[in-house]
């Protein structure tokens, strides 16, 4: 027997598994805003059922927002619940259960968004991890808000001139609840 819905599962009541995200930012001026956004997905795939043309899964995936609070001057904190969806068979073969798989911190100037985006497997197994961005997109006030670019220390752009780059590094543990 099949029930609920995939695009919009339920939460679960009673969560457990609570993290703590760590955002540390050495940008060139101030934040209009600052949040978290964390993705969750159905991660035992045998629940979806495959396409009769294609024969490939629509794997069931969501993302909710969380409040990230400012600490000091250049760190946010902020919470969220790895269990928080409910786990449910939507499709007749078997319980589908829902993982937080990533984590974005999203820092917001002149309608510019600098988004941290960070598989949480890395971030638990490999600490803190690092974005790059352009000091002159965070300074550009005529840009058309669809997100700057982030980069990695080994991109050869970053290479050329680390110091036209400011870093977001994000780190995720778990805490009691």
């Amino acid at each position: 027997m099949t029930h609920g819905d995939p695009t919009n599962p339920k939460k679960n009541p009673n969560p457990v598994k609570r993290y703590e995200v760590t955002a540390t930012v050495d940008a060139p001026g101030s934040w209009d805003s600052v949040k978290g956004h964390i993705a969750y997905e159905v991660v035992n795939r045998e629940c979806v059922p495959r396409g009769s043309f294609t024969g490939g899964q629509n794997v069931p995936n969501v993302g909710h927002d969380f409040e990230m609070t400012r600490v000091d001057g250049n760190t946010w904190k902020g919470y969220f619940y790895r269990d928080a969806l409910r786990d449910e068979d939507y499709f007749g073969l078997g319980i589908c259960h829902w993982d937080a798989t990533g984590v974005t911190p999203i820092f917001t100037t002149h309608g510019e968004t600098f988004g941290a985006a960070t598989w949480l497997q890395d971030a638990l197994a490999k600490g803190p991890q690092t974005e790059y961005f352009k000091k002159s997109e965070f300074l550009d006030k005529s840009l058309s808000g669809d997100g700057a670019l982030d980069f990695s220390e080994k991109n050869p752009e970053y290479i050329k001139d680390p110091g036209a780059f400011f870093p977001i590094i994000v780190t995720v543990k778990e805490v009691t609840p």
